[in-house]
Formats: C-alpha cells, structure tokens, sequence
C-alpha cells in the first residue's frame, strides 16, 4: 500500500511543472518568481543555469537551466529509501556541544538568539539512494559523528537579533513570498539569505551550517532507512509545509516553523521536510563519486554551487523526500531559501 501511495504521488507530479522552486535534481534557478523549468530530466547535472532572471516576483520566469530534474517528479522512485539503516550511535562527546559522556538522542539546551540546539547521536547509515535521482548515487555508507542542530529554520525574529548585534546583514524583503520586515511572520523562516548571510549567523551563534552528510543523516531521523522525516507515508500538509491544495498548504505563503509536529524527526527536530529548502556547508557535485565517508563537508574540489536541502512550500511530496538534492549559487538570493545550523 506504502508503495502504491508513492507511485500515485509520482504520477500526480508528473503533471506539475516547476513552480519557482527547484525540484531537488540539482538545478539552481537565479530568477525571483515561479519557473516553467524546460528540463527534461536528464541528469545531465551540468550546471551551465541559463535562467532569465527579471527579479520582479512575478511569477512568470523562465528557467532553461541544463541541470536537468524539473519538478515535475516523474523519477520512478517506488522506495527513496536505501538499504542499511543505522547503528545505535553512542558516539560521546564529538563536536561542539557535545560535552563527554553517553550521547542523549534528542536532547536540548538554550542557545544565542532565542535558538534551541538538539543533539543527534552519531552513527553509520547508507547515504543517498539506490533508486533517485542520479544526483543522489551511488548510495554509500558514511560515519557520521554526534553532533546537534538547530531545532528549526532560522526564524525572522532570530535572525533580526543577528542583525540588531550588527553580526549579520539585512535579508532582501518586499516580494509577495519575502518574511524579512512583515508584521505576524517573526516565527516564519527567515528568507531571502544567501549562502554566505547563513554562515555568519551560524557562526555569531557559534555553529556552523551542517554538512551535507549531517543534514541527510538528522532528516533520516538519525540515518534510519526511511523515505521522510517521519518515515514513509508519502508527504501531504499533514506533515509539511508544501504544495498540497496550493503553495503552503494553500496559504501561499511559509508558515511559522514546527507547525507540522506529525513532521518532526525522532530527535524532535522541526521542518527536516518543506517550508524552505536550506542551505548546507558543501560544494555541489552531480553525484556521490568520491565524497567524505566520514560525515564531513565535500569541499575539494571547489564548485560553483552549494548544495540546498529538504525542498519548499511550493513542491509536491517527491521534492521533500530526505535523499532529494538541488543546488545554488552562494550569492543566490529566493524566497525558497533559508536555513538551519549545526555544531
């Protein structure tokens, strides 16, 4: 029945053409409103991006990036999740946070700027997936150390207070789908931020982003062998924030972080599916070849794009699940994007 659903989510995708924010095959959109991306998913993974940008949040770009995987989900995924799950991870004290000990799985503490920090104890899982997209082969095991993230997208209201402390600079603001200045969204992720505005909040709160690795590995509710999140029931609003009756579950808009609690991760981390795609640590690259088995950040060789996770609030169920990758420039700026940090 599992498996029925997901065929039925994937050919109802099929029918879907992009919609302003990338599917997750890689492809890295430099427009401002909703794409008619013109791939034909291909995998080509080129990343010569050709798209017309006109920076007017109109809704109307045409985006003929050769990055191919557009969101139209027709990839034939009937089981995203890959073999080999995860061991129990007891790995003590590694990383910033983690003070020594038995790791404690899901626990919190305070951090700067009205943050909250989860632990999520290390492990070996098989990352990336059998059965994707090409950019998300070859399935590889890869041991990841404990470490702990932030329990949501960085919100307006935390991210204003980077800024107030002069550590971080002003998001873009003023398009339909911008949270950055609007009165009722400080709880929404904050958008519009590129690469580089989410390093140094994360280093102003003493993190850094997550590495790609880490993030797929936190999204998989500690490297379980699961399609989402919460496991494998195929995406709807019930779990996340995304194109289900409309953008945003029909609001058009982002919604304030941990609103899908059905959503949550093992570790009760909020999000991991939806909202805003996030920005991680790594260069991008068209496939797993030869990346880090040890949890750490691909960053030789040096790309031109760095990686985005976890899909938006304008995608169908198969750009959220937890192996999906996409791409953008560092200086990428789109009301699809935000972020979360890890240390």
């Amino acid at each position: 029945m599992r498996k029925f659903s997901f065929i039925m989510s994937m050919l109802l995708s099929f029918m879907f053409v992009a919609a302003g924010c990338d599917d997750g095959s890689g492809s890295s959109a430099t427009d401002s409103g909703p794409d008619t991306d013109t791939d034909t998913d291909t995998d080509t993974d080129t990343d010569t991006d050709t798209d017309t940008d006109t920076d007017t949040d109109t809704d109307t770009d045409t985006d003929t990036d050769t990055d191919a995987d557009t969101d139209s989900d027709t990839d034939t995924d009937t089981d995203a999740g890959v073999d080999g799950g995860v061991d129990s991870g007891v790995d003590a004290g590694v990383d910033g946070g983690l003070d020594g000990g038995t790791c404690e799985d899901g626990s919190t503490v305070s951090g700067t700027g009205g943050t909250t920090w989860v632990t999520v104890c290390g492990g070996t899982f098989q990352m990336g997936s059998t059965v994707g997209f090409s950019n998300e082969q070859p399935a590889h095991s890869v041991t990841v150390p404990s470490f702990e993230m932030t329990q949501t997208e960085v919100t307006v209201a935390q991210y204003g207070e980077c800024v107030t402390a002069s550590a971080c600079t002003v998001p873009e603001s003023g398009g339909p789908y911008d949270n950055w200045a609007v009165a009722g969204r400080e709880d929404h992720p904050v958008n519009k931020v590129d690469w580089n505005q989410a390093v140094a909040f994360c280093e102003w709160i003493g993190g850094r982003l997550p590495s790609e690795a880490e993030w797929e590995y936190a999204a998989r509710s500690g490297g379980q062998d699961i399609d989402y999140p919460w496991g494998d029931e195929t995406a709807t609003c019930g779990y996340a924030v995304m194109d289900d009756g409309g953008y945003g579950c029909g609001t058009d808009a982002t919604m304030a972080v941990c609103s899908k609690t059905a959503g949550n991760t093992d570790q009760g981390l909020c999000d991991m599916a939806g909202n805003v795609w996030e920005w991680v640590q790594d260069w991008y690259h068209s496939d797993y070849a030869g990346a880090p088995v040890d949890g750490s950040a691909w960053e030789d060789p040096v790309g031109s794009n760095r990686v985005l996770r976890g899909g938006c609030m304008v995608v169908y169920a198969g750009s959220l699940r937890a192996t999906r990758r996409s791409s953008g420039s560092p200086d990428f700026r789109y009301y699809y994007l935000g972020f979360r940090c890890a240390r």
